[in-house]
């Protein structure tokens, strides 16, 4: 890689970093990335699936492709706490040194521009509107912190209910015996929940907000929200998450005399189904590297990649920002997301992303193995 694809790449990652937008609305980060796709001589075809912040690439014959999966949404108040500005940094390098490697592909190579990780599912709305369906393989990548490198990992799955509770206002003086008190009933739920965790497999994690819980101290509060996030790591277990939770939502209302209501707040993320042969490849690629990767780690976070990963043959390189333990979602990740130490590792990252991107569209016999 020439120095000015590798200024150019630290500078996309300096600048999304500095300038976060949330789901959905990652305009600015879209245009900055299909700018450099562009001066690099590549097309871009975008609204991709009706999302106006999702778009695509390509290199290669029409039909069957691999694709690299870009991220690019930030947080609230942590901005790219997550660090997705390397996500995009690996993805674009990776399509850019594959595609300028690119011979005799008998496949295409693709970058898909995916939206709203954090919150909404962006992947979840490209696999509706079909534009995984000739998809052989999917690769991707995620930062991480404490010099660990790996491939393979594991994400737990994910669901997200919003519990509201409907009392009766009151003075609370005056005549409490009146009111219905809703945050007492969201109490409750947070109360049932922190002793039901002592009862759940390691591999599951259950936490919550309180969004609504009253508008002075001296009105009972009719009116209380909370938004909880349900994980495991297989379908079955969080279904059964799900279930007990409401049955848990329901009994604080009776408790209190209020009423419930439980809503689906986003759409379930699946857990990680990595693909073995996909995460030797980039393990191996890693390894040449002078990288040590672990494998089949398993990560307590969710994310929408699991979604591909149940329909198209995944996996992906996660790779650190730091040499000490940073926690994710934080200012401390925003910062270290754009360091010297983080670059270098993104740079080991594009190569091996793109060279295995190249062994699933020049080997026929690798790439019929993905499936079976």
């Amino acid at each position: 890689m020439n120095d000015s694809l590798r200024n150019d790449l630290i500078r996309l990652s300096r600048e999304i970093n500095a300038d976060p937008e949330l789901a959905y609305k990652e305009e600015r980060a879209v245009g900055r990335i299909t700018a450099l796709l562009q001066k690099h001589g590549h097309e871009v075809e975008r609204n991709l699936g009706g999302l106006p912040t999702a778009f695509r690439a390509r290199v290669g014959p029409p039909g069957p492709a691999v694709a690299l999966l870009a991220e690019y949404d930030a947080l609230p108040d942590v901005g790219h706490g997550c660090g997705h500005n390397l996500i995009s940094m690996t993805i674009v390098g990776a399509f850019l040194t594959a595609a300028a490697k690119a011979k005799d592909l008998q496949t295409g190579i693709e970058l898909v521009g995916t939206p709203a990780e954090e919150s909404g599912g962006g992947k979840i709305d490209l696999l509706d509107k079909g534009v995984f369906k000739n998809t052989v393989a999917a690769l991707f990548s995620h930062p991480g912190a404490g010099g660990q490198w790996s491939v393979s990992e594991r994400l737990l799955g994910i669901s997200v209910r919003r519990v509201i509770y409907e009392g009766l206002a009151s003075h609370a003086a005056v005549s409490p015996q009146k009111g219905r008190n809703a945050l007492t009933a969201l109490i409750a739920l947070f109360v049932a929940v922190d002793g039901w965790r002592q009862h759940l497999p390691s591999t599951a994690r259950v936490h919550g907000i309180v969004r609504e819980g009253g508008v002075a101290s001296n009105i009972i509060p009719s009116r209380a929200v909370g938004d909880f996030g349900l994980r495991a790591a297989e379908m079955e277990a969080l279904k059964e998450m799900v279930a007990m939770f409401e049955d848990m939502a329901r009994g604080a209302a009776l408790q209190t005399g209020t009423k419930v209501k439980i809503e689906e707040e986003m759409r379930p993320y699946l857990p990680v189904e990595a693909n073995p042969i996909l995460g030797e490849a980039l393990a191996q690629e890693l390894v040449r590297r002078g990288k040590s990767p672990s494998r089949g780690h398993l990560v307590t976070a969710s994310g929408d990649i699991g979604n591909v990963s149940q329909k198209v043959p995944t996996d992906y390189i996660g790779f650190p920002v730091s040499a000490e333990e940073i926690p994710g979602h934080s200012h401390r990740m925003r910062e270290a997301s754009v360091s010297d130490y983080a670059h270098d590792s993104a740079f080991v990252v594009i190569d091996s992303l793109a060279a295995t991107a190249l062994k699933v569209a020049t080997d026929k016999t690798f790439r019929d193995s993905l499936r079976k």
